[in-house]
């Protein structure tokens, strides 16, 4: 039985992985958690494999690995609001730094034979009106993306320096239940979910002309574990859909799924100092591996709203 760490894994992208590797059964999981959180992946995971740790305290980082020693780690653990990490900078940075540098000496040291999947952000990359494959410029553009290119350069440096087998996933955009009030289709999902039980007059909206590439988080960790099974050490895979829509577009959907009219207003307070027009992955790479997206944006929507809808 294979054990399988997952960092951050009570955490939205997470607990979707784990309850997918659960499905597939055959491993003996192990999460941490940086709070006492994640009532929905207990119910696939034994209490005493949820380690509630700060991956910033090496000593605790250390002795995890050395207890569990993982043969796979999916490493998803960081500080991840794009919109707070401007007036949180110093933290974020000090922070997603730390804990990477702490959890890549522990597999040094500890599980040397393991294989790390790390999971950075398609924010790493520089702006661009074309679709964005592997060899892209990198030029991240606020706090969480710089924090996350520091990162994945660490990875870049101990696996050449020190051998370890890790490879790593830029995902772009990706959406569905249990993400968290601060990521844009979660907002405004809610938004609309309290406009129709009349807790919100109207949904307030930043800039909605923004391009991205939607995926479902289903399909999402189905990569990651495509990866870890099929990926090459060393490499780099974005992981998308290929296709770019507009934020308008899903306020849009959204709004035509609402059981009442929903008014829309802008809010200066919610457009970003900084704000890519335009993201859309070229997973051309991926999909070579044999990856194929299950899911149609107008269902992951609808099944999101209906999760707000239930949880408000």
């Amino acid at each position: 039985m294979k054990k399988i760490l997952i960092t951050g894994g009570t955490g939205f992208a997470a607990s979707h992985l784990v309850e997918a590797l659960s499905q597939k059964g055959g491993s003996d999981i192990h999460l941490t958690s940086y709070k006492d959180e994640g009532q929905f992946v207990k119910q696939f995971v034994k209490a005493e494999n949820i380690h509630q740790i700060n991956l910033a305290d090496y000593q605790a980082t250390q002795e995890l690995l050395k207890e569990i020693k993982p043969d796979q780690i999916y490493h998803l653990a960081s500080l991840a609001n794009v919109g707070d990490s401007f007036e949180k900078r110093k933290f974020i940075l000090e922070m997603n730094t730390a804990l990477q540098l702490n959890l890549l000496e522990a597999m040094r040291d500890q599980a040397p034979s393991s294989r790390m999947l790390h999971i950075s952000t398609a924010l790493v990359y520089a702006p661009s009106n074309q679709a964005i494959n592997e060899e892209s410029a990198l030029g991240p553009d606020n706090p969480y993306a710089l924090s996350k290119l520091i990162q994945d350069m660490m990875v870049h440096s101990f696996t050449r320096s020190e051998k370890l087998d890790i490879v790593r996933a830029r995902p772009f955009n990706h959406i569905g239940e249990r993400q968290t009030l601060g990521f844009v289709v979660a907002d405004l999902a809610a938004a609309v979910a309290k406009v129709e039980k009349g807790e919100l007059d109207s949904v307030k909206v930043g800039n909605l002309s923004s391009v991205r590439d939607f995926s479902d988080v289903k399909d999402m960790v189905d990569a990651y574990i495509l990866l870890m099974e099929k990926g090459q050490s060393g490499e780099v895979y974005n992981i998308g859909s290929g296709k770019g829509t507009t934020v308008q577009e899903i306020l849009n959907k959204l709004v035509s799924l609402a059981k009442k009219e929903v008014m829309v207003e802008v809010d200066p307070q919610k457009i970003r100092p900084v704000d890519l027009p335009y993201l859309v992955c070229d997973n051309e790479k991926i999909v070579k591996l044999g990856y194929q997206a299950k899911y149609q944006l107008s269902n992951t929507l609808e099944r999101i709203l209906n999760y707000w809808r239930e949880n408000i």
